[in-house]
């Protein structure tokens, strides 16, 4: 009998490794394009400016003709940003479809980079995914150099950057809160009704 139990557990374990393997299969893409996104947004705002930089020297024909092939080139950069953009968008409703719906697909997939997986943000308590985004902050601060941050990717949502300075620390938290939840019913149902929770975040917002 214990040796039988054994080898349930073991068996049991197997099966959780496989599903969790598939799970981080799908979950490395999104984190791959969000992590590309970025450098797409360096290497195009690097690019602009040196280019304006240099439109404004009036360069003669040559370089003039110069500087339109690598104006090409920066346009492409932006077209290739709004096709990642998209199939992000995409991802996250098929992986992540409440915590992305609250968060916004960006924020929403900037914040399961750092966490790691889409496991760990549904074991994450709310109060780290408030921070999330905001490490060097908090590192700081626990070596006595700033304040504690009260966000991190959680600055740039919509509905907190409406809100006065003063309130936007609680206006993450508020949703920290529904991102917990969502988090963990993205990971163990995968069913999507955000609606409710996205009226509840209006409701609390309103009344702060």
């Amino acid at each position: 009998m214990e040796k039988r139990e054994i080898l349930r557990k073991k068996l049991l374990h197997r099966a959780q490794k496989k599903i969790e393997e598939k799970f981080a299969q799908k979950e490395i893409h999104i984190i791959k394009a969000v992590n590309l996104l970025e450098d797409l947004d360096s290497a195009y705002n690097l690019l602009n400016e040196a280019l304006s930089d240099w439109k404004s020297k009036n360069p003669a024909e040559k370089s003039l003709a110069q500087v339109s092939e690598l104006e090409k080139s920066a346009n492409a950069l932006k077209e290739e940003r709004k096709n990642l953009q998209i199939f992000i968008d995409e991802a996250m409703k098929e992986e992540l479809p409440n915590f992305g719906a609250i968060a916004g697909a960006i924020i929403g997939a900037k914040m399961l980079s750092e966490a790691g997986s889409k496991k760990e943000l549904a074991f994450m308590p709310s109060s780290t995914i408030q921070l999330l985004g905001a490490r060097k902050a908090l590192f700081n601060h626990l070596k006595g150099k700033g304040k504690c941050p009260k966000h991190g990717f959680l600055f740039s949502h919509p509905l907190v950057q409406k809100l006065p300075k003063e309130k936007r620390g609680k206006a993450a938290r508020i949703i920290a809160g529904k991102l917990s939840i969502a988090a963990r019913k993205d990971y163990f149902t995968g069913k999507e009704d955000s609606k409710e929770s996205l009226k509840e975040i209006a409701e609390k917002l309103a009344r702060i």
